[in-house]
């Protein structure tokens, strides 16, 4: 009866744990629908220049991108408590990175944001789930350019996908940028908020907190979870990756 019952309760919290979950993403994808929204109104406009319909017919497809991005992540998410069947793989994160750089410069600069890949010189492939790596850093990153613009207002802004060698002989892959709050003491809070508060990251702005959080239990299901870290001084957000014990890459 006490082992049923033991059951029961850490199904419920689980249960509890991700419609807070959810809530915080349905929040999150309401903001680039209620862009798509508007960018539709001015289209409307019988006077409306072709090429401004043009550009924000790209926008629009932007911001569906982003809400699809955090949508296939938790998607993701909800399989990976039977992460140890996931077919780890030794990766290159150097061009993991290269290929989020490239699939999301264009949403970057919608947010007036360029992005840099800064890897260490011949650093050692990692042992990971490429589509969870991939959908972690993604879905990190496009939070963090959100949250950059917001907390600041400044003519440009800049991201860097990084990754270095730690002293634990691990590797340390994420994003970094000058968003302010995301400490390991508020990633903390917000691990024992979800499913209690209703916005577990205020540090972050509204529309940028699921990323962060669906990121962090990404990670935390493949390695690590996300932890506070500076790469060539600037503050980000990593997860700790073990190094394959295959060849480094060149």
């Amino acid at each position: 009866d006490g082992l049923k019952k033991s059951a029961f309760s850490r199904e419920y919290s689980e249960i509890a744990r991700q419609r807070a979950l959810l809530m915080t993403l349905s929040e999150d994808i309401a903001l680039p629908l209620l862009q798509i929204k508007s960018s539709l109104e001015l289209l409307r406009a019988q006077d409306y220049a072709k090429s401004a319909a043009r550009l924000h017919v790209h926008e629009s497809n932007l911001s569906i991108d982003s809400g699809l991005q955090l949508v296939e992540a938790y998607k993701l998410l909800l399989g990976s408590d039977d992460y140890a069947k996931l077919p780890a793989e030794p990766l290159a994160v150097g061009a993991v990175m290269d290929d989020i750089a490239h699939k999301l410069t264009a949403y970057a600069k919608q947010y007036n944001t360029t992005i840099e890949v800064s890897v260490q010189h011949k650093l050692a492939p990692v042992l990971a789930h490429q589509p969870s790596l991939n959908s972690a850093l993604e879905v990190l990153s496009t939070s963090i350019i959100r949250a950059q613009s917001a907390q600041t207002e400044k003519k440009s802004y800049h991201l860097v996908l990084g990754a270095h060698r730690s002293p634990d002989y691990t590797i340390a892959a994420g994003v970094f940028s000058n968003v302010h709050g995301l400490s390991d003491r508020t990633l903390r809070a917000a691990r024992g908020l979800v499913g209690k508060a209703r916005q577990p990251l205020p540090a972050v702005p509204a529309g940028a907190a699921a990323g962060v959080l669906v990121a962090d239990m990404l990670c935390t299901a493949m390695w690590q979870p996300l932890r506070a870290a500076a790469h060539h001084n600037l503050p980000g957000l990593v997860t700790m990756l073990p190094a394959s014990k295959q060849l480094q890459f060149v």
